[in-house]
């Protein structure tokens, strides 16, 4: 679950470039951590596939209970490689928003596409078909945002009615406003620092999660909050929030990555696990250049929030 913002194109981007930012929104016990991968050989792909940085989701529990869903070890949820693709398999194969259309029409999702040419993509995949929602880039600038449905009119018809953007009480259709309020306010001047101002935003946050449809006890904020206002918490039952923030600068290679809410608030209750150690500020981790590294993947942070001594090949 999340929120997805893009921007490209001069009078929309400060610089004209194309950055995508995005919340991760899961279960507290689940955390996101930065990891370096070089994949293994890949037909027609050079020197062992791209280089990438990414997050990858972990479940963090130490008493061995089972996950809510499944989790594949080693996958990344979001990224970007070296050849400044943003968004494992994706970042190992493409190089640009074409190359990842193509891929995308067989993965169901709902996902923003950037590269370091400016290009930018808002794309819908699901059993019911493939739809480009938005394309967009320095030559057509346009701003995107998703969220947890879709909008698209070749799909929005297969939405379930407590997702709909009109619906409500769920949480889609007010972050969808909040974040293209916030982005018209800034229009002209979005960079890494004014996407981090959205991602940190409060607007909603007064509504209780108990009445989300969607997912109870998760919030309305882009920043989510969401909480039972316990002191303990609940794996069974658990409040979902915001575990991390990004955003992605394909002209750089740059993963610009926040542990916790991007914010920097402590929790509030005992059931927002590992809150506390939100950070107040991004880190900045640059994707290797092709075969730099051997395979494998090396961990640049940890569940727990620290950055491990490993990152500083590719921290900036």
């Amino acid at each position: 679950m999340c929120i997805l913002v893009g921007a490209t194109g001069p009078g929309i981007t400060a610089t004209g470039e194309a950055l995508l930012g995005c919340v991760s929104d899961d279960p507290y016990l689940f955390r996101t951590f930065v990891h370096v991968v070089q994949p293994a050989s890949r037909v027609a792909v050079p020197v062992d596939g791209h280089a990438h940085v990414g997050t990858e989701l972990v479940w963090a529990d130490r008493e061995d209970l089972e996950p809510p869903f499944p989790v594949e070890r080693g996958q990344a949820t979001r990224g970007i490689n070296s050849q400044g693709l943003a968004f494992e398999r994706m970042m190992n194969d493409c190089s640009n928003v074409k190359d990842a259309l193509q891929l995308l029409e067989a993965t169901p999702s709902v996902v923003l596409l950037a590269d370091a040419f400016g290009d930018l993509a808002h794309v819908e995949v699901g059993g019911f078909g493939t739809a480009v929602h938005q394309r967009f880039s320095k030559e057509k600038p346009g701003l995107a945002i998703a969220v947890d449905c879709y909008q698209s009119q070749e799909l929005k018809h297969f939405n379930d009615p407590a997702a709909e953007l009109q619906a409500q009480e769920n949480n889609n259709g007010c972050r969808l406003a909040r974040g293209r309020q916030l982005a018209a306010e800034l229009r002209g001047k979005l960079d890494v620092a004014t996407f981090r101002a959205i991602l940190s935003d409060h607007g909603n946050r007064e509504r209780n999660p108990e009445e989300n449809p969607l997912l109870k006890w998760w919030g309305y904020s882009i920043c989510n909050h969401g909480t039972r206002k316990n002191h303990t918490y609940d794996a069974t039952a658990p409040p979902w929030g915001s575990v991390s923030a990004e955003v992605l600068q394909p002209s750089l290679c740059a993963l610009h990555y926040n542990y916790g809410w991007a914010c920097g608030e402590k929790a509030e209750f005992g059931d927002q696990l590992f809150q506390s150690r939100s950070w107040s500020h991004f880190c900045t981790f640059v994707s290797p250049s092709d075969g730099q590294l051997p395979t494998g993947h090396i961990a640049c942070t940890t569940v727990d929030g620290e950055i491990t001594p490993e990152a500083k090949l590719f921290r900036r």
